[in-house]
């Protein structure tokens, strides 16, 4: 064997040692949960009203922080087949919590002018809470950023919330 080839070798070998004796930490990220989720309070069954608040606590139990200038949201929506994105909406985190810190957060649920049948006809209606769904925020763990909820809804944990009531005459 050549000098040439020991001295290659034997540099690999120490090499490889050093890169697997100090890996590279990475860059602490922040962990978004929902710690709280609950109906907060009813409103009126009208367009352009809220029909439902809910109220939802958010805590950072990551390491960091984010860029003030993201606001990562947390959606609440009703789960029913074909209404996923029409009745729910997002309400979007500012300023950035810090590592440790919570913060909650009202978040309503406007008239369904889109079918508003469906607000007495399908009741009752699951609501789950889900923070950062589009993943703006760079986090250590997505797996955990659905909300709680006293009831399972197909798999999921949700709030079950009954028909509103006053709602007007559809035609």
């Amino acid at each position: 064997m050549k000098k040439s080839s020991v001295a290659r070798s034997l540099f690999t070998v120490l090499l490889g040692s050093v890169l697997f004796a100090n890996p590279a930490k990475a860059a602490p990220k922040p962990d978004l949960v929902i710690t709280s989720f609950g109906l907060k309070s009813w409103g009126v069954c009208a367009p352009e009203k809220p029909v439902f608040t809910f109220s939802v606590t958010v805590k950072n139990q990551g390491k960091a922080s984010w860029p003030s200038s993201v606001e990562p949201p947390i959606v609440v929506k009703d789960m029913h087949p074909g209404v996923l994105d029409a009745w729910g909406t997002g309400v979007g985190i500012a300023p950035p919590l810090k590592p440790g810190e919570s913060k909650t957060i009202l978040v309503p649920i406007s008239y369904y002018s889109g079918n508003p049948k469906h607000m007495t006809a399908n009741a009752p209606h699951p609501f789950q809470a889900f923070v950062n769904s589009n993943h703006i925020v760079d986090e250590s763990d997505f797996t955990n950023n659905a909300g709680p909820g006293p009831a399972t809804w197909n798999g999921i944990k949700v709030i079950m919330v009954g028909a509103p009531q006053g709602c007007p005459p559809v035609k």
